[in-house]
């Protein structure tokens, strides 16, 4: 499968989806470009693209009846690949500075060196060295003071 992609008006591609999956991870491919393959009606976010997100590659995509086990994530970052720092939380999730994302249809996840995952509300503010995000302990929201150098992954699940 070939994949043609779009951003902000600007055509690349086509990619053979292993490639498009390395890019994606690198940070040249966004979740929120537009991607399209023969076959597909139309163009539809990358982290739409079968194969594309997750598990291993397949040439042609599932029957659009298969539905997902379990969460389907959209996007997933990792303190391997990607430097945790303000300027990150400013731009690629900047949608959970706001302070509705109950509206939303994504739902962050953040896991910290100690094991703790925490599924954020919102992320209060960012500083220097750490953020303040909202979570759930106990069943009351509180902010939580988090490094950013304490934080292992990110995942972002479809709600």
């Amino acid at each position: 499968m070939l994949l043609h992609f779009n951003r902000d008006g600007q055509a690349f591609g086509p990619y053979p989806l292993e490639e498009a999956r390395e890019y994606l991870k690198r940070g040249q491919i966004l979740p929120t470009d537009q991607a399209w393959y023969e076959g597909c009606a139309n163009w539809m976010p990358v982290v739409q693209v079968p194969g594309m997100i997750g598990g291993g590659a397949t040439d042609t995509p599932p029957p659009p009846s298969a539905a997902p086990a379990g969460p389907v994530v959209l996007a997933s970052y990792s303190n391997a690949t990607i430097k945790f720092n303000k300027k990150f939380f400013q731009t690629e999730l900047a949608r959970f500075l706001k302070l509705n994302p109950e509206g939303q249809t994504e739902q962050l996840f953040m896991r910290v060196r100690t094991g703790e995952e925490y599924a954020l509300y919102r992320v209060a503010k960012t500083e220097g060295d750490h953020c303040v995000i909202q979570v759930d302990i106990d069943g009351v929201r509180k902010d939580k003071r988090v490094d950013y150098f304490n934080i292992n992954d990110i995942e972002i699940h479809q709600r």
